[in-house]
């Protein structure tokens, strides 16, 4: 009994001692390729910080971009864990993957679980080509300028709901003001506004903060340890999600979501109304893709157009309130910068007899530029991922920049937070200077290393939506408010290392102070 049990012990040994030997053969992989590498560590590879909660991805790829050992080199060697990995440093080999030759990375690397996470795995976000080129094709139209032009009634109705709300929170008689965390505030504005837009239903987040749409929105971006988990795995390892049933819409959001769109579709078909949205699109697509199956690749139909909207729903609301909120958090550190763009506003709605319209949006140039470059200090997502897409037995070279020999699968990433960060690029980059987009400074900027929304066909298909509400929320603040810091305002902003995506470390607090505009 004693000797089996020793026996065991061996075999146990050494079977350790080959699965350690295995695994580090993984990480001599840039070695043997004689790529310049940052070196891993074992089986986190260049993710540690990371993985401890010490940085978030954004912070972490800049990280490995603004590494010392590869500092000035046009693509470096990482590991995803144990796999091996391309970082992008060069501008010009950012623009191949993304535009020049997006048909060898057309996909992202990130996944979610097809059967446990539907609305997830779906929508246009992380669905692969072919599907993706023929949604991305039929969504598109709603994007046109003259689609979010017949948008602008709807959100600018948000926009004065929120003015009223602001002007409904009880301020203190000797200051004017009121301490409140802005990041929740201006969540409450782009959820209603979602949900307005996109599908025709009432949210009223502002008027009850713990209304469905608004808390499965919190709830989904609500990075808690196991959300951290679930996200780390469909973005770094995307083989493992399939095991686990990791989802990006947690089971009972995505029925909310789910039942809620069904339901308004079902409307929509009933009564025959048209809105010209999101849902009206949708709609379109169905009827189309049943006249004529042949002529479609994939089913438009069940939850392949709920989660289009769903994507919708969660992408726009979260990208442009923390936006939104990061804006307001540096403004409150600039009054000089806040007075500005007031006076820009105040000249703007005089104007206009106080009234707010899309030409006037359109050119407020200030606000334009403060947007711009809040998008530069703080991307929503602050890293991009690809995939190399060529055909098996094919390669991609990286000539004349490398001579790396690229296969179909291997992940490719553009630290987007750290190229918008370099001083390569943007003089004193850790400072907020909307200067850098003005039309003089413009056109000055490097191609390829401004890249909030990406870039290509892969790009953000809601960017100009999102810029236009972003827009139109920050004009009602300021019309009767402006802000300025207290004493829970972070000195520097600190970004949670549990989000995936930008996201302040315990929300944004500033001073609301009362002061209209026009009287």
């Amino acid at each position: 009994m004693l000797e089996s049990y020793r026996t065991t012990l061996v075999l146990l040994h050494i079977l350790l001692i080959l699965l350690y030997i295995w695994i580090k053969s993984f990480y001599k992989f840039w070695q043997r390729s004689g790529i310049p590498f940052i070196t891993p560590s074992f089986l986190v590879g260049n993710f540690k910080e990371m993985l401890t909660l010490k940085r978030c991805p954004a912070e972490q790829f800049q990280a490995m971009y603004m590494h010392s050992t590869t500092a000035e080199e046009p693509l470096v060697g990482i590991h995803i864990f144990h796999r091996a990995a391309v970082l992008l440093r060069h501008p010009e080999l950012v623009k191949r993957v993304l535009v020049k030759d997006f048909t060898k990375f057309s996909d992202r690397y990130s996944t979610s679980d097809l059967y446990a996470d539907s609305l997830g795995s779906k929508n246009l976000f992380f669905i692969k080509n072919p599907a993706w080129k023929e949604i991305r094709s039929k969504i598109s139209p709603v994007f046109t300028s003259g689609k979010i032009k017949q948008m602008f009634p709807l959100v600018e109705e948000i926009g004065r709901q929120l003015d009223s709300y602001l002007l409904s929170l009880p301020v203190d008689v000797t200051n004017r003001s009121t301490c409140q965390e802005l990041k929740e505030i201006c969540a409450l504005y782009t959820t209603d506004v979602i949900a307005t837009v996109a599908y025709g239903v009432q949210a009223n987040s502002l008027k009850n903060p713990h209304g469905e749409f608004r808390s499965h929105g919190r709830f989904i971006f609500d990075f808690t340890t196991k959300r951290a988990i679930e996200f780390v795995t469909v973005f770094f390892l995307p083989r493992l999600v399939p095991f686990f049933r990791f989802k990006v819409f947690p089971k009972h959001s995505a029925k909310f979501l789910r039942s809620t769109i069904n339901y308004v579709m079902r409307v929509r078909e009933e009564t025959g109304m048209a809105r010209n949205d999101l849902i009206d699109l949708l709609l379109e697509f169905q009827r189309s893709a049943k006249a004529d199956r042949r002529k479609s690749q994939i089913a438009l139909e069940g939850d392949i157009l709920v989660a289009q909207a769903a994507l919708f729903f969660t992408a726009g609301f979260e990208t442009s309130s923390s936006s939104m909120s990061f804006a307001l958090y540096e403004l409150a550190k600039r009054p000089d910068l806040q007075m500005r763009l007031r006076n820009e506003i105040r000249d703007a709605l005089e104007e206009n007899g106080g009234d707010i319209n899309y030409r006037m949006i359109a050119n407020l140039q200030y606000l334009h530029m403060i947007i711009q470059e809040v998008l530069r200090l703080y991307p929503p997502l602050g890293f991009l991922d690809r995939e190399c897409t060529v055909q098996d037995g094919e390669v991609y070279s990286f000539d004349p920049f490398s001579s790396l020999i690229v296969r179909r699968g291997m992940p490719i990433y553009i630290p987007v937070f750290g190229i918008q960060r370099d001083p390569k690029y943007f003089s004193n980059p850790n400072e907020f200077d909307p200067e850098r987009f003005s039309l003089e400074n413009k056109s000055k900027i490097v191609p390829f290393t401004y890249l909030p929304f990406g870039t290509g066909p892969h790009s953000c298909i809601g960017e100009r939506f999102a810029m236009l509400q972003a827009k139109i929320g920050l004009v009602n603040f300021f019309r009767n408010h402006y802000v300025t810091t207290c004493e829970k305002s972070m000195p520097v902003m600190k970004l949670d290392p549990k989000a995936l995506i930008t996201q302040p470390l315990g929300g944004i607090y500033c001073n609301i102070v009362r002061e209209p505009l026009i009287q």
